[in-house]
């Protein structure tokens, strides 16, 4: 559930002041004050969803990678951002709503303001990151799944679409050379709701010792993983955003059954112009393969572990 911040944000001198307690610089600076001979995860994946509450018939899981210090220079790039136009924390759903829905200070912006601060926000999103990754799933279709796929990769729409992520970032790390360790954040669940339990069990088993392979493939190390809140680390604002387009989209190009980038809202545009961007709109054709090609593995005696009987 949101945390409202209960610290007021304030800059001294173009400086964020030493008033205002940042939970990511604090997780920042341990990482700094590691010993020098403990590895430390010099890369985050910062993940979010939309549409996998009861609302929405699309689910979506985004989430953004950068290095450290890609992330300790867009936090700071963000908070100037916030303090100089006017906002606490950026939801996206907040941003696009009706004025009379009254969601503060977004509902007293005219359209000339809401697009120079969402050009400011995508432009430091882009500059800061390496690489963007989304996947979008049509909640029927997994629902329609065999219970043999949904054993192995979610009952929850958002788990599956997590579990596709994880594979983009796998064959990112591999064509970038990348071997350093990942740390996975993702958007605040209470204990306990199906989405946490679903995503801990999956790490967990990842980061186990029998799995090392798998693990140094998608840089996952033991308790390498959390839950935080957004309005205190700030990178997953930056997955709130990506996730959001990518459902507006995926239900502009959803009969079309294929990525038409021509009916990209300018907004998600922005995002993805001449950016490294890894978008999957999932389709019953591409589920239907991606299904009968695990089966067929398990065939080879390449069996998946039953996660969620």
């Amino acid at each position: 559930m949101p945390l409202q911040s209960i610290l007021n944000p304030g800059f001294a001198g173009g400086e964020i002041s030493g008033q205002e307690y940042c939970a990511y610089r604090h997780y920042s600076g341990e990482l700094r004050g590691s010993a020098k001979n403990c590895l430390i995860a010099m890369f985050s994946a910062y993940f979010d969803d939309s549409g996998t509450d009861g609302n929405s018939d699309i689910a979506i899981a985004a989430c953004y990678v950068s290095t450290k210090r890609g992330w300790d220079e867009f936090v700071e790039a963000w908070d100037r951002a916030r303090w100089e136009e006017g906002f606490e924390a950026f939801h996206m759903a907040h941003f696009v709503a009706k004025r009379d829905q009254g969601h503060n200070p977004f509902c007293d912006w005219d359209n000339a303001k809401k697009d120079h601060v969402y050009a400011r926000l995508a432009r430091i999103i882009n500059e800061n990151k390496r690489i963007g990754i989304s996947v979008a799933i049509p909640k029927q279709l997994w629902d329609q799944s065999s219970e043999w796929i949904k054993q192995r990769y979610g009952r929850e729409h958002y788990t599956f679409a997590v579990r596709m992520c994880m594979m983009h970032i796998r064959e990112w790390r591999e064509r970038s050379m990348i071997s350093l360790p990942i740390r996975y954040v993702f958007d605040w669940e209470m204990n306990n709701t199906p989405k946490r339990n679903e995503i801990t069990k999956l790490l967990d088993v990842i980061a186990a010792p029998h799995n090392a392979e798998v693990a140094q493939m998608l840089g996952v190390e033991p308790r390498g993983y959390s839950f935080e809140h957004k309005e205190e680390f700030k990178p997953l604002q930056a997955a709130d955003i990506l996730a959001w387009q990518m459902r507006s989209h995926m239900r502009q190009i959803w009969t079309l059954r294929h990525d038409e980038e021509s009916k990209c809202h300018p907004g998600f545009r922005l995002l993805r112009e001449d950016q490294e961007m890894d978008l999957e709109f999932c389709t019953e054709e591409q589920l239907d393969k991606f299904i009968k090609r695990n089966v067929e593995l398990e065939r080879q005696g390449h069996s998946l572990p039953i996660l969620y009987p």
